[in-house]
């Protein structure tokens, strides 16, 4: 079996959407996504997609777990797939998302120093930057809160106290064009102070 996990597909601002695995091999694929991070942050409700048989016995471990999700939250999204409102918002914030991102791309390029180098997100929420070996962005982290800017330290995704040292994951959803482009600033005066 194969476990897909994506919960931030539907958010795609360059190039064809993808096709999910499951819908290629749903006999042979357990699909996970989440409504947190296309319809609100508040609403902590994930699904799965996979052949009866696996559901059934998801079914049963929740229960297990916890005996179900809220009620409300399930009614609300179940209510807002339904009417079609859920392919209208995704659209809309399609179109916010691409502007927050390139806002963050124009920024790093004008304002962090040349030896930084960063990825060019054709979807999601995040993008990944490296700063100069020399610097770790966790102890660099610090300083950057003190100008009231913040990022998730590269080392937070590798195994163990090795990789990320010097890279970083920044976030463009969840700050307006005018505070991304101060935050990308801020953390290029800080990386330049770092160096």
């Amino acid at each position: 079996m194969l476990i897909e996990d994506d919960p931030s597909g539907e958010l795609r601002y360059e190039g064809a959407d993808i096709t999910p695995f499951f819908r290629m091999a749903p006999e042979r694929t357990i699909y996970l996504s989440t409504f947190s991070k296309t319809l609100a942050p508040g609403i902590r409700l994930g699904y799965i997609v996979a052949p009866q048989t696996i559901i059934r016995r998801f079914v049963q471990a929740k229960q297990g777990a916890d005996l179900h999700t809220a009620t409300f939250a399930q009614r609300i999204a179940a209510d807002i797939c339904e009417r079609g409102i859920f392919k209208q918002h995704v659209r809309k914030i399609r179109a916010v998302y691409h502007e927050r991102r390139d806002a963050m791309l124009e920024s790093l390029d004008s304002h962090w120093p040349n030896e930084c180098s960063w990825t060019r997100p054709k979807g999601g929420l995040f993008l990944w930057a490296r700063v100069p070996e020399t610097i770790d962005t966790k102890e660099m982290l610090v300083r950057a809160i003190e100008r009231k800017v913040a990022y998730v330290p590269g080392l937070a995704f590798y195994p163990g106290e090795k990789g990320g040292k010097s890279a970083m994951r920044l976030n463009f959803s969840n700050a307006s064009i005018e505070q991304i482009r101060t935050g990308v600033q801020r953390l290029g005066e800080v990386i330049r102070e770092s160096r």
